[in-house]
Parts: structure tokens; C-alpha cells; sequence
């Protein structure tokens, strides 16, 4: 059993936030920290969470802090965004991120139509299909740690996977515009 899987719920903290070492994260970050260990990936050497990248031109500070960072074998590094909801501003500053000179993944996690355009075998309820597409998304990881994919490849899979998505909603709002 990984560190993950002992975190305790903070007191005076709203349940979603856990605590692990000097970090309070969501219990979201938890769950996918836990099935990196599931598969076999160990924190610190395979996986940190947060880091702080600078010349981040979102923020007062200039500095932003990464969900979940990744080390693949051959020394790749992938910087790892775990995303819910996406309102358009979270659309934005995903879309910017993805354009600095870092790899970066965006891992999903409410959006059932994420991963559609890649296959489009899936069936079934919303339940299932955000099941498949978190086991597909968390494979993916494992396989750019253990050097199967790059970190560029991971990007180009989040830029093509954010432009979809974009790409999609905006076809809902021309669609609902109509009606």
C-alpha cells in the first residue's frame, strides 16, 4: 500500500482536501496518485505532486503550481493538469499551457466526450464511459513513465484532445443559439 492510500482528511479543511507531507491536494489528486501506485509507479521517483513553474502570464505572481509532475525513464518530465469541470477560463489556461515550452498532459476527468474522438468503441452509461476514459488516461501516464511515449507526444494528445473539445462546444453553442 502506497502513501496515497493513508492520507488523512484534514480537520478545519473541507472533506475534498487531504493531507500528504507538507501539501494539503484534493482528493481527486489522491485517487490518481493511488492508481499510479496501483500500476506500479512510486512517489518521489516516479511522481511528485505540485511544483511551481515560473513566466506563468495568468498569474499576479507569475508562477504556477502543477497538479502532479512525472518522470518517464529516459528523463522526460511531463507536467500533469487534473481538470474537472472546464469553464472557458479553464479552457484558456489550459490552451496557454499547453503552448509553453514544457511538456504538458491534460488529465480529465468529468468530461464524458474526452476521449470519444479517440475511440469510438465506447458504450454504455456516463458512469462507464468516465471509468474507461480515467483507466485510458492513467495507462497513458504509465506508459510515458516506463519511456513508451514522450513527453511531446503527451502534449500533442492534450493540444489535439483541448482542440477537439473546443472545437465541440462551440458547435453546442451555434446549436443551442438556434433553438
Amino acid at each position: 500500500m502506497g502513501p496515497f492510500s493513508r492520507l488523512r482528511v484534514m480537520k478545519n479543511k473541507q472533506d475534498r482536501y487531504q493531507q500528504f507531507d507538507e501539501f494539503v491536494i484534493p482528493i481527486t489528486e489522491k485517487a490518481i496518485c493511488y492508481a499510479l501506485e496501483e500500476k506500479g509507479l512510486h512517489y518521489p521517483q516516479d511522481f511528485i505532486v505540485h511544483e511551481k513553474i515560473s513566466n506563468v502570464a495568468f498569474n499576479k505572481g507569475k508562477k504556477h503550481d502543477v497538479d502532479l509532475v512525472l518522470k518517464s525513464h529516459n528523463g522526460d518530465k511531463l507536467y500533469v493538469e487534473i481538470k474537472g469541470q472546464m469553464t472557458y477560463l479553464e479552457v484558456n489556461k489550459l490552451r496557454y499551457l499547453l503552448g509553453l515550452r514544457r511538456h504538458f498532459y491534460l488529465l480529465q476527468l468529468t468530461e464524458i466526450d474526452w476521449m470519444e474522438p479517440y475511440d469510438k468503441s465506447r458504450h454504455g452509461s456516463k458512469f462507464q464511459k468516465s471509468k474507461k476514459d480515467f483507466e485510458d488516461q492513467i495507462e497513458e501516464l504509465v506508459r510515458f513513465v516506463n519511456g513508451e511515449i514522450t513527453g511531446k507526444e503527451m502534449t500533442e494528445r492534450s493540444i489535439q484532445r483541448l482542440d477537439d473539445y473546443i472545437e465541440c462546444r462551440s458547435h453546442d453553442l451555434e446549436r443551442w443559439s438556434k433553438d
